[in-house]
Protein backbone atom coordinates (compact mmCIF):
# COMPACT_ATOMS: atom_id res chain seq x y z
CA UNK A 1 0.00 0.00 0.00
CA UNK A 2 2.64 2.39 0.90
CA UNK A 3 4.33 1.53 -2.44
CA UNK A 4 1.44 2.70 -4.16
CA UNK A 5 1.21 5.80 -2.58
CA UNK A 6 4.53 6.41 -3.12
CA UNK A 7 4.19 5.99 -7.15
CA UNK A 8 0.93 8.18 -7.19
CA UNK A 9 2.82 11.02 -5.24
CA UNK A 10 5.60 10.38 -7.52
CA UNK A 11 3.32 10.89 -10.97
CA UNK A 12 1.26 13.66 -9.45
CA UNK A 13 4.20 15.44 -9.26
CA UNK A 14 6.74 14.72 -11.74
CA UNK A 15 4.60 16.76 -14.61
CA UNK A 16 5.50 19.72 -12.60
CA UNK A 17 8.99 18.88 -12.08
CA UNK A 18 9.26 18.47 -16.27
CA UNK A 19 7.35 21.50 -16.65
CA UNK A 20 9.72 23.70 -14.34
CA UNK A 21 12.41 22.26 -16.02
CA UNK A 22 11.23 23.16 -19.68
CA UNK A 23 10.63 26.65 -18.19
CA UNK A 24 14.08 27.30 -16.94
CA UNK A 25 15.86 26.12 -19.96
CA UNK A 26 12.86 28.65 -22.07
CA UNK A 27 14.53 31.37 -20.24
CA UNK A 28 18.19 30.36 -20.58
CA UNK A 29 17.69 29.56 -24.51
CA UNK A 30 16.57 33.23 -24.67
CA UNK A 31 19.18 35.56 -24.90
CA UNK A 32 19.21 38.96 -26.68
CA UNK A 33 17.90 40.39 -29.33
CA UNK A 34 17.74 42.58 -31.88
CA UNK A 35 16.05 45.81 -31.78
CA UNK A 36 15.00 47.85 -35.01
CA UNK A 37 14.28 51.26 -34.70
CA UNK A 38 13.66 54.00 -37.25
CA UNK A 39 13.61 57.69 -36.26
CA UNK A 40 12.24 60.52 -38.22
CA UNK A 41 14.43 63.83 -37.02
CA UNK A 42 12.18 67.36 -37.89
CA UNK A 43 13.02 70.59 -36.28
CA UNK A 44 11.61 70.53 -33.15
CA UNK A 45 12.23 66.93 -32.27
CA UNK A 46 12.27 63.35 -33.05
CA UNK A 47 8.85 61.27 -33.73
CA UNK A 48 10.17 58.63 -31.42
CA UNK A 49 11.12 59.84 -28.11
CA UNK A 50 12.08 56.48 -26.51
CA UNK A 51 13.78 53.02 -27.30
CA UNK A 52 13.41 49.66 -24.89
CA UNK A 53 15.73 47.22 -25.06
CA UNK A 54 17.25 44.58 -22.68
CA UNK A 55 20.98 44.50 -21.75
CA UNK A 56 22.60 42.41 -23.90
CA UNK A 57 20.55 43.53 -27.24
CA UNK A 58 21.51 44.50 -30.29
CA UNK A 59 19.98 48.22 -31.41
CA UNK A 60 20.30 49.01 -34.80
CA UNK A 61 18.88 52.54 -35.61
CA UNK A 62 17.87 54.14 -38.80
CA UNK A 63 17.87 57.86 -38.61
CA UNK A 64 16.15 59.54 -41.37
CA UNK A 65 16.09 63.75 -41.49
CA UNK A 66 13.31 64.73 -43.03
CA UNK A 67 13.71 68.44 -42.98
CA UNK A 68 17.61 69.64 -42.71
CA UNK A 69 20.64 67.33 -40.96
CA UNK A 70 20.09 66.10 -38.10
CA UNK A 71 22.39 64.29 -35.58
CA UNK A 72 21.84 61.26 -32.89
CA UNK A 73 24.07 60.59 -30.37
CA UNK A 74 23.84 58.80 -27.30
CA UNK A 75 25.33 60.24 -24.19
CA UNK A 76 28.61 58.70 -22.66
CA UNK A 77 29.00 56.68 -25.63
CA UNK A 78 30.88 56.98 -28.93
CA UNK A 79 27.54 56.25 -30.50
CA UNK A 80 27.07 59.14 -33.40
CA UNK A 81 25.68 59.70 -36.67
CA UNK A 82 24.40 62.43 -39.01
CA UNK A 83 21.66 62.37 -41.40
CA UNK A 84 20.87 64.61 -43.87
CA UNK A 85 17.57 64.81 -45.45
CA UNK A 86 16.97 61.39 -48.38
CA UNK A 87 20.04 60.07 -47.14
CA UNK A 88 19.43 58.18 -43.68
CA UNK A 89 22.21 57.02 -41.12
CA UNK A 90 22.25 53.88 -39.90
CA UNK A 91 24.28 52.81 -36.82
CA UNK A 92 23.96 49.73 -34.62
CA UNK A 93 25.18 49.16 -31.10
CA UNK A 94 24.90 46.79 -27.80
CA UNK A 95 23.11 47.99 -25.18
CA UNK A 96 25.41 46.82 -22.74
CA UNK A 97 24.47 49.10 -20.00
CA UNK A 98 21.28 49.36 -17.42
CA UNK A 99 19.25 52.25 -17.11
CA UNK A 100 18.11 55.47 -19.31
CA UNK A 101 21.08 57.42 -21.41
CA UNK A 102 19.54 60.30 -23.25
CA UNK A 103 20.19 60.74 -26.87
CA UNK A 104 20.70 64.25 -28.55
CA UNK A 105 21.06 66.00 -32.04
CA UNK A 106 24.48 66.73 -32.70
CA UNK A 107 24.05 69.30 -35.60
CA UNK A 108 22.79 72.69 -35.51
CA UNK A 109 19.50 72.20 -37.19
CA UNK A 110 17.91 75.28 -35.72
CA UNK A 111 16.11 77.47 -33.13
CA UNK A 112 14.91 73.99 -31.53
CA UNK A 113 18.20 72.32 -31.67
CA UNK A 114 18.60 72.46 -27.88
CA UNK A 115 15.30 70.43 -27.84
CA UNK A 116 16.37 67.33 -30.16
CA UNK A 117 16.61 64.67 -27.39
CA UNK A 118 15.38 61.35 -26.67
CA UNK A 119 15.87 58.17 -24.87
CA UNK A 120 17.26 54.77 -24.56
CA UNK A 121 15.91 52.66 -21.54
CA UNK A 122 17.90 49.24 -21.02
CA UNK A 123 16.52 47.07 -17.96
CA UNK A 124 17.99 43.72 -17.28
CA UNK A 125 17.11 40.95 -19.06
CA UNK A 126 13.22 39.66 -18.70
CA UNK A 127 13.12 42.84 -16.73
CA UNK A 128 10.27 45.81 -17.22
Amino acid sequence: MTRKIFQLIFVLLLPGAAAARLSATASEVAGPKRVDVVIDARMGGYLTQVIRASRGDTVHVTLRAMDSAHGFRVQGTDIEVTAYPGIPAEVTFVADWLGGREWYCTFDCGPTHGQMSGMIVVTPVGGD
